[in-house]
């Protein structure tokens, strides 16, 4: 069955006096129309592998260049919350598209959203990882589950790749009040890969609290999946 959204007279108004344009083509209606996306996703491809030591797949939209890099840096640093629908809806079909089987087992999958540091959720005025978290959940039907927490307020932006590394250790704890099943395929979400760091250091902590409930390593599940990746970083 179709979901069917309802919009307010605000928001009917609202459209009207400020309607929202393709980043892309410029056409009026969302802020990457499903024509651009698979546009973009020819030009700028997914990069992915499933070959690290650390993680089940790491799994990227494509570089941080052209449309996907505009809608990311407006998205974050000017407050176009609604964005977070169309990056959301972005990140689906392109998984979709490079993987669809990674979807038939999402019975089993949990959304871990990394968290953003309290200054920036008050600079910005939101969330945006957990907006777009819960967007992409909504989409894929699969469950956000807020298992991580900072446990310090590091700023990583325009940090050298070695005090990258420095600042992600101990950025993260295991929210305990959060209950979860340790057995199930942990998706970790964020905006941007740059070094690395704060993705390793989040599954770090993750990984030794699921050794801690008594789960092997080998039967240890956990995904990376990125909106973006910079330009040169390796993962």
């Amino acid at each position: 069955m179709k979901k069917r959204v309802k919009i307010t007279t605000m928001g009917w108004i609202l459209d009207i006096l400020f309607p929202c344009y393709c980043k892309g083509c410029g056409k009026i209606g969302s802020s990457f129309c499903r024509c651009c996306i698979f546009n973009n996703l020819a030009e700028n491809p997914p990069i992915f592998t499933l070959f690290d030591p650390d993680f089940r797949l790491i799994f990227t939209c494509g570089s941080r260049v052209f449309v996907l890099k505009k809608l990311i840096l407006d998205y974050k640093f000017r407050a176009r919350r609604h964005y977070s629908k169309d990056l959301a809806l972005y990140l689906f079909l392109a998984i979709k598209k490079t993987f669809p089987e990674f979807f038939e087992n999402r019975g089993e999958m949990v959304i871990v959203p990394l968290p953003t540091i309290r200054k920036h959720i008050r600079e910005r005025g939101f969330d945006h990882i957990r907006r777009l978290t819960q967007d992409f959940s909504d989409i894929s039907g699969i469950p956000v589950v807020p298992l991580l927490s900072r446990a310090n307020s590091a700023v990583q932006v325009g940090s050298s790749a070695k005090k990258r590394l420095e600042q992600a250790k101990g950025a993260y704890i295991i929210n305990s009040k959060v209950d979860f099943n340790p057995e199930s395929h942990f998706i970790l979400l964020d905006d941007v890969w740059t070094t690395g760091a704060s993705m390793r250091a989040a599954k770090g902590v993750l990984e030794a609290k699921l050794v801690e409930m008594g789960v092997s390593s080998e039967k240890i599940k956990i995904s990376a999946v990125l909106l973006s990746k910079n330009s040169g970083d390796k993962f």
